[in-house]
């Protein structure tokens, strides 16, 4: 997935383009000197002030002739506008950064303030909302869902050590009926499922009304770019591929815990 990249010279300049967006118009103008496709998926990367403090969004491209632009989906825009309202305020305990580890594009870019929109199964039970992770993320609920038993070990004993609570479990379907039933913060979710794939499974989770905020962070050995699209086009909010560095995906988990308590907030 290309990364396009946006820099604001403080947070307050960023906070005023997401939090005042004209009535359903989820969508900025595309920064100097990029060039994208229509229909093309791009990860929007925003660096904010001289120490680049940095979140991001996956985001839909269309070219018109009064210019291209980015679309976002309304969930990951309203991330965007919890990280400019709490940015300034929140503690140092969580890593800095909510970016993933993508190249950013070449070139300075400069913030385009956003242009007005042009134009414009069976039930299933779902759960209470919720409860925001505890300050710091530390004590928060994590679902592991692979179906290798040597890595969901791994992955629940790294965890654990960080003072996460950890369920893991082997398959899609396992999975789907735990957060049915109760209440997690994250998914820790692989691509090569037995049954159901871990796309099915996040779209899923994005059609149910209780359960589309629930952030899911894919970790697959899956690597491709386009691997990447279809599973930020489904709903991701992360994507690492196997193998891992320990901390940077320990970074990563806190970062989405940060925004899913956030957006409980």
């Amino acid at each position: 997935m290309r990364s396009v990249l946006y820099r604001f010279p403080d947070l307050q300049q960023f906070e005023q383009i997401v939090c005042s967006p004209e009535e359903g118009d989820l969508e900025l103008g595309l920064p100097a000197g990029e060039v994208v496709a229509d229909g093309e998926w791009v990860l929007a990367i925003f660096e904010l002030g001289e120490n680049r403090r940095a979140t991001s969004a996956a985001a839909c491209a269309s070219v018109s002739p009064e210019g291209a632009r980015l679309t976002f989906e309304p969930r990951d825009w309203r991330r965007l506008a919890h990280f400019a309202q709490t940015e300034a305020t929140r503690p140092g305990s969580i890593p800095d950064t909510d970016a993933p580890a993508l190249p950013l594009a070449a070139g300075e870019a400069r913030p385009a303030a956003p242009p007005r929109a042009q134009g414009s199964g069976s039930a299933v039970r779902a759960p209470s909302q919720p409860a925001p992770p505890p300050q710091g993320g530390k004590g928060a609920r994590v679902l592991v869902v692979d179906d290798e038993a040597p890595l969901r070990e791994l992955l629940s004993a790294m965890l654990e050590a960080v003072e996460l609570a950890v369920v893991a479990v082997a398959s899609a379907e396992e999975a789907l009926e735990l957060v049915r039933g109760s209440a997690f913060q994250l998914v820790v979710l692989d691509w090569n499922l037995p049954t159901m794939t871990g796309i099915e499974l996040c779209r899923t989770l994005r059609r149910e009304p209780g359960l589309r905020e629930l952030p899911v962070l894919f970790l697959t050995a899956n690597a491709s770019s386009q691997d990447m699209v279809h599973a930020f086009a489904s709903g991701a909010d992360d994507y690492m591929v196997k193998p891992f560095r320990a901390p940077e995906l320990r970074a990563r988990i806190f970062s989405l815990l940060r925004r899913s308590r956030r957006g409980a907030s």
